[in-house]
């Protein structure tokens, strides 16, 4: 027979897929329906790149997948083509974008469809063309109308490079996200969309769709949802005049500060707030030092939030003669102004508690201010021995630990207990009126007998809740921690009551973690010789008045409902998330659809006029100010609408909104009457959605919001874009190295396809590593990709007609590529279709049926090859519209399995028993296992849990 010759029959099947339209779906049924999106392309002049043609390939395989199993699907394409690279290079050659975009987007066609991507092109979305921004503008109106919409003049991220604001999503580092050039802050008049009004939903409705854990954890980091409370730190200064009580309380002036830990409110030792707190400016006459806060305060200006947030060294300046009042104990502590704390978060202004904030600490330390600590940390028992039972209450006990080192050797004294198996440091309480000292010298002699003590150091509280076993109490144990070290050995006979609860054990200090069982005690060895560190977590209170023993969820309950009944702070929720800033000072993007009227009012421009075009007659190099404000056509358009004097908005928006809603105009995008008509918003949601992990805090969070938007209007009946989501990785060079033009290690799909084929290059891309993953691209590699296309080409000489009997393993085979595709798991689906065919390799015949079915599983993955075969095989239809094959579950059956035995969560055995074991038998086998007998033998078996064909586990 010929040999397998993909450049021939690939060509032939792309000409014959369009003659035959076979991308063509109906887009009125949609009783079966399925929609699997890619995130579209920027049409840049380089074209595809590796990392298109993995997310691509997967989408398709995937499409092709659910078509076979009689799924109605929805695969569209488009290009995302508004944006300043195609603008940047209009710049530089002197063509216009339109054209530069237009030329790219046929060559991003040809590309797709060398490589077998099976897009209907007559129905794409352009970003750049009138009638898809027609509805950009329209959807920016019905914002308007909803108050979703709004304009104002503030300091916002402008690149020096790319002449525009940008938005806080597209800052990285403090710098453009698309150019890399460091971002400096400057007023400017700009249009936003109010996201933060769903930024509560934007982080609940994430429990709902089906997206990487990953993806959604960064999403709301990024939304920085705060719960905590304002207080207020009344202000007084050094030239405050003597006034009656009434003057005073009529005159007083608050900082309110945002803290997500009032329980710390204790520890509080100086306030800060930000440059821009308008306070500052109030206070001027009483600042004593306010040419020093004014020229810190001038030279913040030109760092970014970011910059601000993330700085190494924080720096501030106390403003002399101002001073806050703590509210709950009424100390006076210094005022700074520090850059550290921005305005546009929470108050603009915090209470710095040193001893229990990363940050506050290091200001203290540099500064030399007071570090109160006012939490300390806080251990449950959750596990036996000692496990807390919720359902009964606690009792609390004050208590010491000691810490005991031997006289010569770097052990420490240790208690093994022999009722209850626990293995401790000596603890106890005060007796009769002892001092807490007092106590732990009497509990280590009568515990161990040993006599002449050192103290060395006292140590913080700890404090911990647990079950005491021999009590039978749960405890909640305040910890009083001392250090000795024994002078020498002489040691008096313990009691026999002593003698049958514990035995006295020298444990070396690289042991002792392991030693003991108690997190509390690991805890308080582990920080013996710590330097000063701020405590961050959650515990219980200390040095803080009547809240005294609180845990800090407690305290924090209690003490904001102490200020809202004394009316000196509330409950609040702050979000990191700030509204999106749209306006663009650039040419090639969506026109806003506002005008001003003489006196500088905004209208809407009415819909009549939509879509509001971008004027050709500009030269669209940039300044500063908006390239469109040049277009004489604008201006003529505009008078002769609205009348004399009314001028246009002249800034573009972000090319990030145009692809905030695309996918929704896919279902209808002939449509020049609604964005999608109703019948067709049947096909909405997105059911699959695929691309790039980068577009975390930008496209996603942007789609998500419009969606909700949408939603909240009434055009939409569903709140979330993409029910599932999933990410491609990054496509790296042989040497694990990002492909990048200036590296010259770009690797072009069009001569991998020349070079191996479109099949084999599709194939490569699915099985080096799983999706998610980055693909390493190693031509040697894919030789063995290109091979192996070639052995089942080759497996056609095998066939014969006869009805053989249809193996087992062709079944398994049927059954695990199905259920991999399905979960995306391309690699693994391909390696079991390898080792099928490994297997027919070695057989000298095969059946028509056998081999019908592997190219079947195979056609996603290598669709012309598995259409060439097809059509050998003496098929006329695509084998597109065959069925997904079923499996024989009698089949797929194996006579034996390896059971695995596990006791305590490890495995101690591995038994092979008979496929069909019942669940009784299962664990009657597992208890009969001589290597199991050794390891429950005299215990309790407390469960045992079955998991059918897969393992037996055994709680003792």
């Amino acid at each position: 027979m010929e040999s397998y010759n993909p450049k021939e029959i690939e060509a032939k099947w792309q000409e014959k897929w369009l003659e035959q339209a076979s991308e063509k779906i109906d887009k009125d049924d949609t009783k079966k329906k399925f929609y699997i999106l890619d995130m579209f392309p920027y049409p840049s002049g380089t074209g595809l790149h590796m990392g298109h043609t993995e997310s691509y390939t997967a989408s398709d395989v995937f499409y092709r997948f659910k078509k076979m199993q009689g799924f109605n699907v929805l695969h569209p394409q488009g290009f995302d083509a508004f944006g300043l690279p195609a603008e940047n290079y209009a710049i530089k050659t002197g063509v216009p974008p339109i054209e530069t975009t237009k030329k790219n987007m046929e060559n991003y066609i040809r590309q797709m469809q060398s490589l077998g991507f099976n897009y209907d092109f007559s129905e794409q979305a352009i970003t750049s063309d009138p009638e898809y921004y027609k509805w950009t503008q329209w959807i920016f109106s019905e914002f308007y109308k909803n108050g979703l919409v709004y304009k104002k003049t503030q300091k916002t991220n402008w690149c020096a490079s790319c002449q525009t604001v940008i938005a806080n999503e597209q800052v990285v580092e403090n710098k453009c996200e698309r150019c890399g050039t460091e971002i400096e802050q400057k007023e400017v008049p700009t249009w936003f969309f109010k996201i933060t009004d769903f930024a509560e939903e934007l982080i609940a409705d994430l429990d709902d769709v089906d997206w990487p854990e990953y993806t959604k954890k960064n999403q709301r980091a990024w939304i920085g949802k705060s719960e905590g409370a304002e207080i207020k730190f009344e202000i007084r200064n050094s030239k405050s005049e003597t006034n009656s009580k009434s003057e005073k309380q009529n005159t007083k002036q608050f900082i309110e500060v945002f803290t997500t830990r009032v329980d710390t409110v204790f520890g509080v030792t100086y306030v800060v707030v930000a440059p821009e707190h308008p306070l500052i400016a109030q206070l001027e006459s009483q600042i004593a030092n306010r040419d020093e806060i004014f020229a810190y305060i001038e030279k913040s200006k030109n760092k970014t939030e970011l910059d601000r947030m993330e700085a190494k060294e924080k720096t501030g300046v106390e403003l002399e003669g101002i001073k806050a009042v703590n509210p709950f104990n009424g100390e006076e502590v210094p005022v700074f102004v520090a850059d550290y704390v921005l305005g546009s978060y929470g108050t603009g202004a915090v209470m710095a508690v040193p001893a229990h904030d990363e940050r506050d600490f290091e200001f203290a330390k540099k500064y030399n201010l007071p570090i109160k600590k006012v939490i300390e940390p806080c251990f449950d028992q959750l596990a036996e021995p000692g496990k807390i039972k919720w359902d009964e209450a606690f009792v609390e006990r004050d208590a010491i630990l000691a810490i005991v080192k031997h006289w010569e050797k770097d052990e420490y004294l240790c208690l093994q207990w022999k009722k209850v198996d626990w293995r401790t440091f000596i603890t106890g309480g005060p007796e009769g009126g002892q001092s807490f000292e007092e106590a732990a010298r009497t509990e280590i002699l009568e515990e161990t007998g040993y006599k002449n003590l050192k103290l060395i150091k006292e140590l913080p509280m700890v404090h911990s809740r647990f079950y005491h076993v021999p009590k039978k109490v749960n405890r909640f144990a305040h910890f009083n921690v001392f250090y000795f070290e024994l002078k020498d050995g002489d040691k008096d006979n313990i009691s026999d009551n002593e003698q049958e609860n514990h035995d006295t054990v020298w444990v070396m200090s690289d042991k002792i973690e392991q030693f003991l069982t108690a997190d509390s005690h690991k805890y308080i060895f582990k920080n013996l010789n710590n330097p000063e560190v701020s405590f961050v977590e959650d515990g219980v209170l200390n040095n803080s008045g009547e809240y005294n023993f609180l845990t800090s969820e407690q305290a924090r309950g209690k003490m904001t409902a102490w200020l809202e009944e004394k009316g000196l702070g509330k409950k609040v929720v702050n979000y990191r998330l700030r509204d999106w800033s749209i306006s663009r000072q650039r040419y090639w993007g969506c026109p806003i659809p506002i005008v001003y009227s003489p006196e500088g009012e905004p209208h809407l421009v009415p819909e009549q006029y939509l879509p509001w075009k971008l004027p050709e007659d500009v030269d669209f190099v940039p300044t500063g100010t908006s390239p469109l404000a040049k277009s004489q056509e604008l201006k003529e358009r505009v008078e002769k609408i609205f009348g004399e004097c009314w001028t246009a908005e002249y800034d573009t928006m972000d090319t990030f909104v145009d692809s905030s809603w695309y996918f929704l105009r896919y279902p209808d995008v002939h449509n020049d009457k609604e964005f999608c008509s109703q019948t067709r918003k049947a096909w909405l949601p997105v059911d699959m959605y695929i691309g790039g992990a980068e577009h975390t805090y930008m496209h996603l969070l942007y789609a998500r919001f419009f969606v909700k938007a949408l939603h909240k209007i009434g055009h939409l009946s569903f709140n979330e874009p993409f029910l599932k989501l999933r990410h491609q990785g990054m496509v790296l060079d042989k040497a694990g190295n990002k492909m990048s033009k200036s590296k010259g290690n770009v690797i072009n799909p069009d001569e991998m396809v020349e070079k191996f084929g479109a099949d084999s290059v599709r194939m490569y891309m699915m099985f080096v590593a799983p999706l998610e993953d980055a693909v390493m691209w190693n031509e040697e590699n894919i030789v063995g990709v290109r091979r192996f296309l070639e052995r089942v080409w080759r497996l056609q000489e095998k066939i014969v007609v006869e009805n053989m009997v249809v193996d087992s393993l062709t079944h398994k085979t049927i059954k695990k590529v199905g259920e991999d595709v399905e979960v995306m798991k391309f690699n693994t689906a391909i390696s079991q279709m390898m080792i099928l065919v490994n297997a027919m390799d070695k057989e000298k015949q095969i059946s028509v049926t056998s081999y019908e079915l592997l190219v079947t599983i195979l056609a996603p993955f290598a669709p012309h090859m598995a259409e060439e075969i097809w059509n050998k095989l003496g098929h006329s239809e695509s084998i597109f519209s065959s069925a997904w094959p079923e499996y024989d579950s009698e089949l797929i059956k194996d006579e034996k399995i390896k059971l695995v035995i596990q006791v305590n969560g490890k495995v101690r055995d591995t038994i092979e028993v008979n496929a069909e074991i019942s669940e009784d038998e299962a664990k009657k086998v597992a208890l009969e296992s001589e290597k199991i007998k050794n390891y429950i033998s005299g215990k309790e078996i407390r469960k045992i849990i079955y998991v059918k064909n897969k393992l037996v586990s055994i709680v003792v």
